[in-house]
């Protein structure tokens, strides 16, 4: 069955199921989350401030999120070797966490 499955989808098969467990069921709500609440708190933000910039920001952080790295995950996990695979996020994750401070500034920042 993980022959056919391959087949139905054009070979992709193993590289769509890992980017879906990647982005959707692992990871993705928890560390965005997180950065969120750890740039507020060390912001000086207060519970509630960093409660409402999670309400504010995250669904658009992970609409980002999944803009970005869903391509970069089909490509990396069709085409780079197992072994380069976290080379690939972690050159890719700089660029992330850069877009991430750009595009959701602090309220500093933002003024």
């Amino acid at each position: 069955t993980v022959r056919v499955n391959a087949i139905a989808w054009g070979g992709y098969g193993p590289t769509v199921f890992k980017t879906i467990m990647e982005q959707f069921v692992y990871w993705s709500w928890f560390s965005n989350a997180l950065y969120h609440a750890a740039m507020g708190a060390m912001q000086g933000y207060t519970l509630e401030m960093v409660s409402t910039r999670l309400n504010d920001v995250l669904w658009d952080t992970m609409k980002a999120q999944w803009a970005f790295w869903i391509p970069v995950q089909l490509i990396n996990f069709k085409f780079t070797p197992v072994r380069h695979q976290l080379n690939v996020v972690l050159v890719t994750s700089v660029v992330w966490t850069a877009f991430l401070s750009f595009a959701f500034p602090t309220k500093a920042e933002s003024v």
